[in-house]
């Protein structure tokens, strides 16, 4: 009876505000844009997430300053769409009010129970990707993939070499950062080329992205460039082994 009466004072004491309630979210789409602060080795961050759920679509910007959570958590969205927004009792009835609603990244939890590992994306079995440096090669074709591949180790930029463009761009949302410029070929698999394109420049504006035509296609040349005329970012043109690395040096250049 006395460790009874103990919680019941402490309750009286702390109040309700220490309570949270648990609203099931679906995961819709995310926006994600990291840049960096002069003088500074702190990212600024813009990261928000639309969901649905029983209270109607909402916007969750996500704030936070817990850099590994975050990478963690978009690895768990990028194949988990259910999701658990955890709201203290006096946020609830602004949070079901609210179409655009600003959330401590940490109050966003996995639906199915899994729990964050202070290692990372490693955790997952996916190796996280070391420095800023890395190149994004998407093409089905293993041959051509290795020429390709040969001439970015040649410059010192690291390959990150994908056959299957949905699987590109998981890695490519996780760590927009980390990659210099995107090569894609026209004809891949997971998704069609120019939607991954669209995903990547949604997520890296000024990121330079080659779409390699492939040798004599015209027609496919022409699609391209009237679906993104207007777009300085985005080159399309054949992929030739032999002016690829003035072709890179280019771009970089341009994006300095």
């Amino acid at each position: 009876m006395k460790i009874h009466f103990i919680v019941f004072i402490l309750i009286l004491i702390l109040g309700t505000s220490c309570l949270a309630r648990d609203f099931q979210v679906d995961f819709i789409e995310e926006n994600y844009k990291e840049t960096q602060a002069a003088f500074s080795y702190q990212p600024i961050i813009y990261h928000s997430i639309q969901v649905n759920s029983s209270i109607g679509s909402k916007l969750l910007i996500l704030k936070g300053d817990d850099y590994n959570y975050r990478k963690w958590l978009r690895h768990y969205i990028s194949e988990n769409k259910k999701l658990i927004a955890k709201i203290s009792d006096e946020h609830t009835d602004e949070f079901i009010s609210a179409k655009a609603y600003e959330v401590d990244i940490k109050a966003i939890h996995p639906f199915n129970g899994d729990k964050w590992i202070n290692d990372d994306v490693k955790s997952s079995g996916r190796d996280s990707l070391e420095g800023d440096n890395h190149i994004l090669i998407v093409d089905p074709n293993e041959k051509r993939t290795k020429l390709i591949q040969s001439v970015v180790e040649k410059m010192q930029y690291r390959p990150a070499v994908f056959n299957d463009g949905l699987a590109a761009l998981e890695v490519f949302k996780l760590q927009p950062g980390k990659f210099k410029m995107v090569i894609i070929y026209f004809d891949n698999i997971g998704m069609p080329s120019d939607q991954l394109i669209e995903q990547v420049t949604k997520l890296n504006q000024s990121i330079p992205v080659v779409l390699d035509t492939g040798y004599n296609n015209e027609s496919v040349t022409d699609k391209f460039i009237k679906k993104f005329s207007g777009s300085g970012s985005i080159h399309i043109k054949p992929v030739m082994l032999r002016d690829l690395q003035k072709t890179i040096e280019t771009l970089m250049k341009k994006n300095v």
